[in-house]
């Protein structure tokens, strides 16, 4: 298996570079954010770094975005699916 294949999506950051987010890491946030729809939130979270390029986040700074962004998500519906 190559690593586009080990790829689910893919943030814009800073400098050009992109965070890989990796299907352990969506399996992660899956499992978290039970109530989350895990997909369509993480295209939501690119679309967003694509719309505003002067806030896109570090490498250091992804992770606490995205999980920041899931638990937001998560409160919106009591933490249920």
């Amino acid at each position: 298996m190559d690593s586009a294949e080990r790829v689910v999506i893919r943030i814009p950051l800073q400098g050009g570079r992109e965070f890989e987010i990796t299907p352990e890491f969506y399996a992660e946030l899956d499992s978290i954010y039970s109530a989350v729809d895990t997909l369509q939130t993480l295209r939501e979270i690119r679309g967003w770094c694509l719309g505003n390029p002067s806030r896109r986040k570090t490498g250091r700074g992804v992770k606490r975005f995205i999980v920041s962004w899931f638990a937001r998500e998560q409160e919106k519906y009591g933490g249920k699916k």
